[in-house]
């Protein structure tokens, strides 16, 4: 079976990482995209980026799982990409910030988008009629909803499975210290994602509300007022995400599960974990 080390990296490594890392991204934003925005399935994106972002988290103390994911796990990411990423498709500083986060190359915290972004994207956008952007921010609102109730569907799911991989922890006396430490990882792991889409959520109203204030004074249309409904919806959406994602740990500050001291068990020899 294929090993990657887990030995911490020094401070010319990991500056390496950040370099590799940001080169790229740098790529990837010149790739195609794919379904909700997402950069087209490719080497970059699902190996390269990945690789980097793992190493990158792991030198900031933070878990990563050795562990496949299962589909479930694999859909709530894909489920949780549009409402954990700047809505407009043009708005690339932020997109190139959240991808940093998202691959987990840059920090989560540090390199949190400006929800503000959008707003400014969307005042700047060429449009030939007056309420078109009353009318694509009615749509991205309605599009985040549509995406809400499925994510927590599934994240539900997931945190149901990860009860079960806990419980087993507890019985299951033959497994290795690595193989441990791997299911605890993914579990924080897939806490994780929960609280950044929820993150995401709030960012994604706040720049709807900035758009939505500054197209009312700039181009007063009455389709301000659909677009003004919608956004009310999609604040009562977020209050029923915390209902419906009850069963998982979503709230408090966008971060990770952070692992405390002497967590990641080292021996004199190089330690290594499961493979992907």
């Amino acid at each position: 079976m294929p090993h990657v080390s887990a030995r911490p990296l020094n401070g010319a490594s990991t500056r390496r990482f950040l370099l590799a890392g940001l080169a790229a991204m740098t790529l990837a934003g010149c790739a195609p995209q794919g379904d909700l925005g997402r950069p087209a399935p490719n080497v970059l994106n699902d190996e390269i980026m990945p690789w980097l972002g793992d190493h990158a988290a792991r030198q900031r103390g933070e878990p990563v799982s050795g562990y496949a994911m299962t589909d479930a796990e694999r859909e709530l990411r894909q489920l949780g990409y549009g409402l954990m990423m700047p809505t407009h498709p043009l708005d690339r500083w932020n997109q190139f910030w959240a991808e940093l986060r998202r691959t987990r190359i840059g920090d989560p915290v540090a390199y949190d988008p400006d929800p503000r972004g959008y707003c400014r994207t969307l005042a700047r956008e060429a449009y030939r009629s007056s309420t078109s952007r009353f009318v694509r921010m009615t749509d991205d609102m309605r599009a985040d909803r549509q995406r809400i109730r499925p994510f927590c569907a599934k994240a539900v799911q997931v945190a149901e499975a990860d009860r079960v991989r806990a419980g087993a922890l507890g019985y299951i006396p033959d497994l290795s210290p690595v193989e441990v430490r791997s299911a605890r990882d993914r579990i924080a792991e897939n806490r994780m994602i929960v609280r950044w889409v929820r993150h995401g959520l709030d960012q994604h109203a706040e720049a709807y509300r900035c758009a939505l204030h500054t197209q009312i004074v700039a181009t007063p249309e009455p389709q301000a007022v659909m677009a003004e409904r919608e956004l009310a919806g999609l604040r009562a959406d977020i209050a029923e995400f915390d209902k419906l994602c009850a069963a998982v740990p979503a709230r408090g500050r966008v971060g990770v599960e952070v692992p405390g001291p002497g967590y990641y068990p080292m021996t004199p020899r190089e330690e290594t974990v499961i493979s992907k």
